[in-house]
């Protein structure tokens, strides 16, 4: 969203208005780690490494960076992220401050809080049952952060488990 800023230059003695546009300029990265066991002086400690070799089972930890090199805040701004294919949303893991985390069950189309996500399935009978979606079917996240300052960054993510 842009909005329209009226300055006024003074040169000479004279006011001269300029009009400039002023936006918020939100860029993302992301990163996919793993935890892995190291032995350290005898000791084992627990770090995060790069995600580039996944087996069966593993954990992963998806973090979305983002900043605002903009002029203006971005008010609402909106991430949005698919749940990789082969892996499955760990229920509770999604992060995010001063951010409403939503999901959707239908590839991006729409999203909801997982306790309103639901669908139709029709019965051998004819009817049709509604039903709750469960992790497994999250398709996507979305993260509505209320405000990225100007000159601001934060973080958000979740973990999905490798089927």
């Amino acid at each position: 969203m842009k909005n329209l800023v009226r300055l006024t230059i003074v040169l000479a003695g004279l006011l001269f208005p300029l009009m400039v546009f002023a936006s918020p300029l939100v860029s993302v990265s992301m990163k996919a780690e793993k935890e892995v066991s190291v032995g350290t002086k005898g000791e084992k400690v627990t770090k995060r490494v790069a995600a580039t070799n996944v087996d069966p089972g593993d954990v992963i930890f998806y973090t979305l960076n983002f900043v605002n090199s903009g002029d203006e805040a971005a008010n609402s701004a909106v991430l949005d992220d698919p749940i990789p294919k082969g892996t499955v949303y760990l229920p509770g893991s999604a992060f995010g401050k001063d951010a409403e985390i939503t999901f959707s069950i239908d590839n991006g189309n729409t999203f909801k809080k997982p306790s309103l996500l639901t669908y139709e399935v029709k019965m051998p009978n004819g009817k049709t049952e509604k039903r709750s979606a469960s992790p497994e079917e999250y398709t996507h996240i979305r993260w509505t952060v209320r405000v990225i300052p100007a000159g601001g960054s934060g973080s958000v993510g979740f973990q999905v488990r490798m089927k």
